[in-house]
Order: C-alpha cells, then sequence, then structure tokens
C-alpha cells in the first residue's frame, strides 16, 4: 500500500486510514522514537510515545495538501520524542511515586509496628532526599532506585559521570549527617 492509497483511506474512512497509517508507519515511527529515547525511557515509552505520534498525525495532518506523509510521520515523531525525552529527564523525581511506595505498603501481618516504622522511615527518607535538591535527589534516586550507574545516570542527566559520582559521594554525606541529626540509622 502506498502513500496515496494511505491518504485516500484517511480521507474516506479515518478508521480505516488509521488501520492502514498504523500497519504501514508503526516501524518507521517506532525506529525514530526508538533512537532518541535509547537508554533512557522504557520499551513501554518508547511504544506509547509511537502511538501518541501515530494518533497525532491521525488528527493533525491535512490529506488535502501535497505534503510527504512519510517525512510528516517522520518530523512529528522526532519532535515528539524530543519532548518526551526532556519530560523525562526534567521530572525524573517526579516519574517515581514517593508517597504512593510508603502510603500503600500493605503490612505483612507478622510484625505490624515494625512494618510501620519502617514505612515511616521511608518517608522521611524520601523527603530528605527531595530536599537535597536537584540534581542531587535524581542522582541517588538514579542509583538506588533504578539501580543505574554513574554513567547511565551522566547520560540522563547530561552530566559528566565524574561529576555524578562526586555529587552522589556528597549528598550522601549530607544526607547522613541529616539523618544522623535526626537520631536515624539505617
Amino acid at each position: 500500500m502506498n502513500e496515496n492509497d494511505i491518504k485516500r483511506m484517511m480521507k474516506e474512512s479515518p478508521e480505516e486510514g488509521f488501520r492502514a497509517l498504523f500497519d504501514e508507519y508503526w516501524s518507521y515511527a517506532y525506529t525514530i522514537v526508538y533512537s532518541i529515547l535509547r537508554g533512557i525511557g522504557s520499551r513501554n515509552d518508547v511504544e506509547d510515545c509511537t502511538a501518541e505520534v501515530l494518533s497525532d498525525v491521525m488528527m493533525k495532518y491535512d490529506v488535502l495538501r501535497d505534503t510527504s506523509l512519510k517525512a510528516y510521520i517522520g518530523t512529528s515523531a522526532k519532535r515528539r520524542a524530543i519532548d518526551f525525552r526532556r519530560s523525562i529527564n526534567t521530572h525524573t523525581a517526579l516519574n517515581i511515586p514517593l508517597e504512593a511506595e510508603t502510603e500503600y505498603t500493605l503490612a505483612s501481618g507478622d510484625d505490624i509496628e515494625a512494618d510501620t516504622e519502617s514505612s515511616d522511615i521511608s518517608a522521611i527518607l524520601l523527603s530528605k532526599i527531595e530536599e537535597l535538591g536537584e540534581p542531587d535527589s535524581s542522582i541517588i534516586i538514579q542509583k538506588y532506585f533504578y539501580d543505574r550507574s554513574s554513567s547511565e545516570t551522566a547520560r540522563i542527566l547530561g552530566m559528566n559521570p565524574i561529576t555524578v559520582r562526586s555529587r552522589l559521594r556528597r549528598a550522601l554525606k549530607k544526607l547522613k549527617t541529616i539523618l544522623t541529626d535526626m537520631d536515624i540509622t539505617l
């Protein structure tokens, strides 16, 4: 099926046109999105972003104009993936539902008091990590919540790996001091 057939289908029957667009250009859009989100987003992020690209194309592409559908998809995929990447980089700490992890922890039933104390300590720890500010809080979260290396974290945050390691060391030292002052030991 060629581009003109898909344009015709999009005009005559949007549902069939969307299916044809999806079948024909999914791989193309996915490849572009993947190349931009590689190492940052998960596979689900790449798939979601690709689906958004094709949905945007279906909603916004003017089938009456004589413009290349493939070029439009390529540009849309690139722009959407870059926006998605920026969103991930700037909201990394916000993507982790910190409160949800501590508020909805189910008690094991064995030792409810210990579970509650652990949950409270986790909440305090997470709030103190957030108080360290950026990029220190993001570096700690990337290291200890996502188990990412310094080089992976550096790539995500747009920093040098050596800087990430030294900031991590200093941030942990600050965090230890803050927790010690609160009589919390881990």
